[in-house]
Formats: C-alpha cells, structure tokens, sequence
C-alpha cells in the first residue's frame, strides 16, 4: 500500500500576506484624483449650491478618504488640496452672505400705529429712498402703506423695527413668531411662551405681488398694473388673532391698491 504525502510549510517560515501588499502608482494615482474630483464637487455641493449640502458633505468626505488613503502620493501633496479646498469654502459663506445681504434697514413706525405695514415696490410710482449712515430707512405713514419707486431685493434681512413719536424719540419693537405660542393644536408647547399682550413685529420678510394676467395671445396684459410689497405686522399676539381678520385684510387691500391707483 503507497502513502500520500503531504508537504507542509514550516510555520517558522510562513508569512503575512497582508504586509507584502504594496500599493501601485497607478492605484494611488486613481485614489487621488478621483479624490480630487469628489473633493470639488462636494466643494460645489456646500458653496454654490448650498440645497445640496446633504449630498455635497458626504461626497467631500469620501472624496478626503480617498486623498488620504493615495498612498504613493506625498504628505505635502495629499493635504495641501484638502486645505485649499476647506479654506475657500469656509472663506466662501461669509462673502456670500455680505454680498447677498438686504440691509441694514430701519423702519420707523408712527408709535400708535397697530396693523399690518406693506412697503410696496413699484417703478416710476412712490419716493425713492436714500441711503443714511445707519442704512435705508423706511418712514412708514400712518396708513401704513409706503410706496416706493425701485424694486424689491431679495436675500438676507438685516432689519430694525421702532415706534417713534413726533419728537424722534425711537422705541424698538421685538421680532416675534406665532411659532412661540402654544394653542389647542400645538404639538409641542412651548414653556417659554412670551406674553400674549407683548408689542412687538410679526410675519416680518414676508413678501408678496400683483399677479401677472396672461391674455389670448400669451402677453401680460396688466404690466402696469405689477408690483411686489414687503409686509410686517405691529401687534400683540393676541391682536393678531382676534382683531386683524379677514375682513381686515380686505380692507387694508383696498386701502393698498386705491393708493397705487392713485399714485400712477
């Protein structure tokens, strides 16, 4: 009868596979630069199209992985991109947001005032505004309609309210949001809920406009009758609720559009 025999490596020479792996130029050179790319679309993903963000971030990081995981490529050469591309995106938003700003802006409100305020945007109707040392400053009448011979800018609002009496003496009003107050159908009660009876601003940066009407042949046949507002309410939350009702708000629009009316 033959026997099998069997060699068998000696396990003093045997060896870690694992550690003899190297890896290749061309593997590190794929790693990197498919970094690179994820890294500027991640990058675009978290500045300019900032809806992104939740897809964006997630791409910048994988693509940061893979820059640093391209073995064959320099320490120098693996984070000096990561840096540039962190730097110009934190350097990104704070220029954005200036360049994009609406503001400063102060709104001066005759202090018995109580109401909804609309500062409408029309061309070739209104005042114009001038610029002062403390920003545009809109001295809202005691209609509370103020028309305004420019357009509307849209972006981020840097506004100041205040009452003011017929010496100049200011007194600010607090931005408030309905948001804050508790009500049969709120979810989650608020125990911080301000005081019903405050003063102060609501619905601020809420904005508006004339709709366009298109007749047979696809042309807009009120063109000079378009416009765009800005509003803001002057009131207690409790006001808000119970006083300025629709019925309110059918006469304040009358009042708004017999004033543009006027104005042409």
């Amino acid at each position: 009868m033959e026997t099998l025999g069997f060699d068998f490596p000696a396990f003093g020479n045997t060896q870690n596979v694992g550690h003899n792996i190297r890896m290749t130029e061309k593997t590190s050179n794929i790693l990197y630069y498919s970094g690179l790319t994820l890294l500027a679309i991640g990058a675009f993903g978290l500045t300019f199209a900032a809806f992104f963000a939740i897809i964006g971030l997630p791409i910048f990081i994988v693509g940061l992985i893979l820059i640093l995981t391209s073995l064959k490529k320099s320490w120098k050469q693996r984070l000096i991109p990561i840096g540039l591309f962190i730097i110009g995106i934190l350097a990104f938003w704070p220029i954005w947001i200036a360049v994009n700003s609406v503001g400063p802006e102060i709104f001066l409100i005759p202090e018995n005032y109580r109401g909804r305020v609309n500062i409408v945007y029309k061309k070739e109707c209104g005042i114009k505004l001038e610029k002062s040392d403390e920003g545009l400053v809109y001295n809202i009448p005691n209609d509370g309609i103020l028309i305004l011979d420019m357009e509307q800018k849209y972006g981020f609002i840097d506004h100041t309210y205040y009452l003011i009496d017929q010496t100049g003496n200011r007194t600010e009003l607090p931005k408030m949001d309905v948001r804050d107050f508790n009500e049969e159908w709120t979810l989650e009660k608020n125990p911080n809920e301000p005081p019903r009876d405050k003063l102060g601003v609501f619905h601020w940066g809420r904005t508006g406009s004339m709709g366009k009407m298109i007749d047979e042949n696809g042309e807009v046949s009120n063109q000079d009758d378009l416009y765009t507002y800005s509003e803001f309410y002057v009131s207690t939350y409790s006001d808000l609720m119970e006083r300025f009702d629709f019925k309110y708000e059918r006469e304040f629009d009358s009042i708004r559009d017999n004033k543009i009316q006027k104005c042409k």
